[in-house]
């Protein structure tokens, strides 16, 4: 922690500018760099045994943030911005049964009527491990998919284990027959938004999108003021326009997340990026001691020092007064003789 915050300041020493601007900036970019690094690719494995396999584990990439609370449809989401790509990738091992595998896979949301499938089938031999992909591209929000954002979505991924070539019926639902001996049969293994430690799919349009980002930011950099506000003991240079800022940015968060949770996006979009620009101002206001120091802030601290001081020396003139009044009453008494000088 900085300095300024952990050590009283003691007389008239005040921390240089270069000081506070590298503490400062330290204690605000771990907690921006930890929030930003959200998991968005979170391997999960079927546990049942099967005929064909000895696991399976499928891994999602391409998400904005997952297990999200989305103030508009509410908690919890994995969230992706409309345009981007998913990919869906399942590392699948086999067992030691002793013939050949021809693994396809497909992906399917609510709003498709059929699996957007591999373009071709992965053979695999016993005791091999393979890695599948499948990117998908989640559509733009225009013509028949313009109201995606307006609710949750669905997903269910299927991994088939066919003869080459063939395709696993729309009719019929995905089974695995654990066949242990030839002829082995057709199986099906299948992963859901709903299980497995997935959630029901948000598609942002680039408002959220921005949304997110600016509120992410900028609530990273109001924990750290805050953080930094109570910890301080003397308040440093640029505190009251820290606070000044730091409040109007609190106030535009408020805001923006009315605005967000009407649906009013893109209103929401301006209220979160004014919440950020004066969350950073706070921030700078704090780094800075020179051109831009809150006179009224360091005159402050100045006069508290002073008095501090000048009570310690008030403190040793006030004895200094007593001893002298006492000795004069001592003198002044009948009792009192002086004491005979030594040769």
């Amino acid at each position: 922690m900085p300095a300024v915050t952990t050590g009283r300041c003691r007389g008239l020493n005040v921390p240089s500018g270069s000081e506070v601007a590298i503490v400062q900036n330290r204690k605000f970019l771990i907690p921006i760099l930890a929030v930003l690094l959200i998991g968005v690719a979170v391997p999960l494995s079927v546990p049942k045994a099967h005929g064909d396999d000895s696991t399976e584990t499928l891994t999602v990439s391409g998400f904005l943030a997952r297990n999200y609370n989305d103030g508009y449809l509410g908690c919890c989401e994995d969230t992706v911005q409309a345009g981007n790509t998913l990919t869906f990738n399942v590392v699948f091992t086999a067992n030691s049964y002793v013939y050949q595998r021809n693994i396809t896979m497909g992906i399917k949301f609510d709003w498709m009527t059929n699996f957007q499938n591999t373009t071709s089938d992965t053979a695999v031999y016993a005791g091999q491990t393979v890695t599948m992909s499948l990117p998908f591209t989640v559509p733009v929000l225009s013509g028949q998919f313009t109201n995606l954002n307006q609710a949750s979505h669905t997903w269910t991924l299927q991994v088939w284990d066919m003869a080459q070539g063939a395709t696993w019926s729309a009719s019929t639902s995905c089974t695995d027959p654990n066949s242990f001996m030839a002829p082995f049969q057709p199986s099906c293994r299948q992963f859901n938004s709903f299980n497995f430690g997935f959630h029901s799919v948000a598609v942002y349009s680039s408002a959220q999108a921005s949304c997110f980002s600016n509120k992410l930011q900028a609530n990273a950099i109001l924990t750290s003021l805050a953080s930094t506000f109570g910890s301080t003991i003397t308040p440093v240079p640029g505190t009251s326009a820290a606070l000044a800022s730091y409040s109007q940015a609190k106030t535009q968060m408020a805001i923006g997340d009315n605005a967000y949770s009407t649906g009013d996006f893109s209103t929401a979009q301006t209220d979160y990026q004014n919440a950020l620009n004066y969350a950073n101002a706070a921030q700078s206001s704090l780094a800075t001691i020179g051109g831009g120091t809150d006179t009224a802030t360091f005159t402050s601290i100045l006069l508290d020092s002073v008095a501090i001081l000048l009570g310690g020396i008030g403190a040793i003139l006030v004895g200094f007064a007593g001893f002298k009044y006492l000795r004069g009453k001592t003198r002044a008494l009948p009792s009192y003789a002086p004491a005979t000088p030594k040769a």
